[in-house]
Order: structure tokens, then C-alpha cells, then sequence
């Protein structure tokens, strides 16, 4: 008997089982990371939520299949309502021989609800993803003063005033300082989103971020769009 073969059948098996466990073992340890940070800070934490794919249309979302919601924290930050997830959807290939690749997209998202719902827009860093369903609903990529800010980031709003009433002159010195991450305006949604799995520390960055964001939007810009006084 050539026992090659079967060597070699078990040795894939123990691999395949190898990789396996480790994946789980990665996963169970992100969800008691998070779980912890959930409680350091008062939050709800949930392991899944893919429900919540369904909740904005833009970028990452609404694109691929098999949507994932991941590690959910709820709650309060500074007073403002938040949510922040593990997101990912998968894409699918064809070599032209029969064989199909699949590809797994994943995501840190983090979004502060708003005190009133607002136009769309969305600041994406040039030349990296995001601006895809801005670009499909014909919205413009707005020029600004500042050379530097437009070789940096791309801006699409659905009112090209709003969105030149929106990005001030402080909005882009706060954004080329610390712009890390992909965001939008939806609804009365500020979403934030950057690809790779983010950590603790990033969550908290970025709703900071999110949280400078919505205080540059200047007080007659939520009277006469949202209706709603500043805070």
C-alpha cells in the first residue's frame, strides 16, 4: 500500500482543521475584547446584528453579498447616540475555466446619529474607495479653495450649496489634520467607515472624529436644512 497519498490527505486535513480553529479562536478572542471595551464605557454589546446592513445605502454597504455585522457596540458617546460594527459582504469571480474565486470585503464602521437629518454628502480621501454610489446617482465632486484639500479628498454632496456650506474653511484644516477615515452625511446618519477590522482605540478615535465633524457644521446649516437648533 502507498501510503504517500494518505499521508498526505491527513496532513492537508490537519491543516484545513488548524486553520480552522484558529479563525474561531480569533474570533471568540475579538468578541471578549469588545464585549470588555463595551462595558468599560457603559455600551450594549452584541455579537451579531446583520440587520443592520440594511439601515444606509453608501458606502460599504449595499454592494456584494453575504452582508456581515459583526462585535456591535450601542449607546452614548458625549451625549450623542452611536453604533459601531465589524462590517463585510463578499464578491465573486470567474477565472473563465469554471473555477470561482470568492473575495471578503471587511470594514470598521462607526456612526453618530445627527439631531436632524441633513442632504447627502460624502468626503472620501482621493483616489482610495468610497464615492462609487455618489458617483452612480450623478453626484458632483465638489472643488474647493484650498489646492491641497481637493488633491487630498473628494467631496459629492446631492446640493452643491449644502455641501460648500458644510466643508468650511475649519472643516478642511480639521480634515487634513486627522481625515483618516471615509464619512457621510445620510439622513440624520454621520457614517464613518475605513477597510481592515478596527480596534478599540480606533473606535474611539473615530468617533471623536465623527463628533468634531457634526460641531464644524455651522448653526444656519441645521436651521435651514434640518430645521432643528444647534446644540
Amino acid at each position: 500500500m502507498n501510503v504517500g497519498p494518505v499521508l498526505l490527505v491527513v496532513l492537508c486535513v490537519l491543516i484545513a482543521g488548524g486553520i480552522i480553529w484558529f479563525s474561531l479562536y480569533q474570533a471568540k478572542k475579538r468578541r471578549e475584547l469588545f464585549a470588555g471595551f463595551a462595558a468599560q464605557y457603559g455600551w450594549s454589546y452584541a455579537p451579531y446584528n446583520n440587520a443592520l446592513a440594511h439601515n444606509w445605502q453608501g458606502t460599504p454597504f449595499r454592494t456584494g453579498d453575504n452582508w456581515s455585522v459583526k462585535n456591535v457596540l450601542t449607546g452614548l458617546f458625549n451625549g450623542h447616540q452611536m453604533v459601531a460594527f465589524d462590517y463585510s459582504y463578499q464578491t465573486h469571480s470567474s477565472n473563465g475555466k469554471g473555477q470561482r474565486r470568492t473575495t471578503t470585503h471587511k470594514f470598521g464602521v462607526v456612526v453618530l446619529q445627527l439631531p436632524g437629518a441633513l442632504p447627502h454628502l460624502e468626503v472620501t480621501h482621493e483616489g482610495i474607495f468610497g464615492g462609487a454610489v455618489a458617483n452612480a446617482l450623478g453626484f458632483r465632486d465638489l472643488q474647493f479653495e484650498s489646492d491641497q484639500f481637493n488633491r487630498a479628498f473628494r467631496v459629492k454632496a446631492a446640493d452643491e450649496r449644502f455641501g460648500h456650506a458644510v466643508v468650511t474653511p475649519r472643516m478642511m484644516e480639521l480634515l487634513l489634520a486627522r481625515g483618516e477615515i471615509g464619512w457621510r452625511i445620510e439622513g440624520n446618519s454621520l457614517v464613518g467607515w475605513d477597510g481592515g477590522p478596527h480596534d478599540p482605540t480606533e473606535v474611539l478615535r473615530r468617533l471623536q472624529l465623527l463628533e468634531q465633524v457634526a460641531g464644524q457644521v455651522p448653526p444656519y446649516v441645521w436651521r435651514d436644512y434640518a430645521g432643528v437648533e444647534p446644540r
